[in-house]
């Protein structure tokens, strides 16, 4: 691994250099009252997204876990941390916020925090299947793009 210059250091952000050494809401839900994965298939890399919502369609608690790189530790923790105690409709503008953030970041970071969008976006998925009698476990959606391959630049 490549060390940081002096320049590269100073431009690194404190919130995600906080993030990136103490992840936030890392882990999962018992009792969820949805979940939900975003799966880059070329990888197998993933990032699961727990929901605990309370009647009114606030989001009382919030976790991510994952099976992938820093990029997405830190985009989970961020976006956790961004929409915890959120109403729903919030967290939904939030994931489209960073959705369209994200569109200037190198493909390998968009990819990795792309993950994250998509397993709010299953979680949310599985709200809606389970209000209308579902019962999976959980709901998976795939990536558009994937990071194989792809070095941040």
């Amino acid at each position: 691994m490549a060390e940081l210059n002096e320049d590269q250091i100073r431009d690194v952000n404190a919130e995600v250099l906080e993030h990136m050494m103490n992840p936030k809401n890392y882990g999962s839900i018992d009792d969820a009252s949805a979940v939900g994965i975003g799966l880059d298939p070329a990888t197998g890399e993933y990032a699961v997204i727990y929901l605990d919502m309370d009647e009114d369609d606030n989001i009382r608690d919030i976790k991510y876990g994952c099976k992938a790189c820093q990029d997405t530790v830190i985009a989970g923790s961020l976006f956790t941390e961004m929409v915890k105690g959120a109403t729903l409709t919030y967290g939904i503008e939030a994931s489209k916020r960073l959705a369209i953030k994200i569109q200037d970041a190198p493909p390998k970071q968009q990819a990795c925090s792309g993950m994250v969008i998509k397993g709010f976006e299953a979680a949310i998925l599985h709200l809606k299947s389970r209000a209308e009698g579902g019962t999976e476990d959980m709901v998976t959606v795939e990536l558009g793009i994937s990071c194989e391959g792809v070095e941040n630049k």
